[in-house]
């Protein structure tokens, strides 16, 4: 028996992860350029571990701040592998923002552009059944924008954003069709300032909805002597999650997050697991031009 796909399906939701702080330009790209540091962060996560068919996903983002026109703004890129059963997406995109001063702070505003390509095995069977969804494989690539703006004042950070602006359809012909939900973000934190000056207490939360489900992760970081920081998010009816890391050489963020599941789900599986790796460092600034004088060429 052959089942093809529904006429109309929903998209499979972007994935989320535990580092969400530490990825920003994968979902919003006026992120790009706001620290001032050119950053590098690959995340990887397997999610429901044991669980045939799991999603495991990894994540590449970079940013740099530029001066573009004589303004000051921002660039990135972002790759992401998302597999997930019989679904293997593939996102890559470049970003770029705008940085305006606003009072005291700096208002960002960006724009991203790229493409999404998605593989589907009909062949792929569902745990403890022996048919298959449809026969063969199916592919399909289209192009993919989004936009976003970001606040940042003395230690509060706002962003709104918004993936997959236009909801482009993914036609396979004969086998059916589906689409890429809009997806809207808004995620907020800010830094505290504890009176033993040796640690730094950061909430943070990041909210996301395609219109019709709301996912909200909240989460609290302590950060020890600038380099070591330890927390705790939770996911509202889904899961915990443990997160740890440090700084190395100054230069080189490492972290890791173990999720353990509160939903029905926690008995098919042992939990997620995620890990992160960030380099950063500032980019070089060039010198004005001097006039040297010499006493050989008065």
């Amino acid at each position: 028996m052959v089942v093809t796909m529904a006429a109309t399906a929903m998209a499979q939701q972007d994935p989320h992860y535990s580092h969400f702080m530490f990825n920003q330009v994968g979902y919003n790209p006026a992120y790009c350029g706001t620290e001032g540091m050119i950053n590098a962060v690959l995340v990887y996560r397997n999610q429901w571990i044991g669980m045939e068919g799991s999603p495991q996903t990894a994540n590449l983002c970079l940013d740099a701040p530029v001066r573009f026109l004589g303004s000051q703004g921002g660039v990135g890129a972002t790759i992401t592998s998302d597999n997930i059963g019989f679904e293997k997406n593939f996102n890559a995109k470049l970003a770029y923002a705008h940085h305006i001063q606003a009072g005291t702070g700096v208002l960002s505003i960006g724009i991203d552009a790229g493409i999404f390509n998605k593989n589907i095995d009909g062949d792929w069977q569902f745990p403890d059944q022996h048919e298959a969804i449809f026969e063969g494989k199916v592919r399909k690539m289209i192009f993919d924008v989004g936009a976003g703006i970001y606040y940042n004042v003395k230690g509060l950070t706002l962003g709104f954003s918004s993936t997959h602006l236009a909801e482009p359809k993914l036609d396979f012909s004969e086998d059916g069709e589906t689409y890429l939900a809009r997806h809207y973000y808004f995620v907020g934190s800010y830094n505290i300032n504890l009176p033993n000056t040796l640690f730094d207490l950061t909430p943070s939360a990041i909210l996301m909805s395609d219109g019709k489900t709301m996912q909200a992760d909240i989460n609290i970081n302590i950060l020890y002597n600038k380099k070591v920081w330890g927390g705790v998010t939770y996911r509202n009816g889904d899961a915990i999650a443990l997160l740890a890391g440090l700084t190395v050489m100054n230069d080189i963020k490492v972290g890791l997050a173990y999720e353990i599941g509160v939903s029905k789900l926690r008995k098919t599986n042992s939990g997620s697991f995620e890990f992160m790796i960030g380099y950063s460092f500032m980019p070089e600034r060039s010198k004005p031009a001097q006039t040297v004088r010499s006493v050989r060429f008065l």
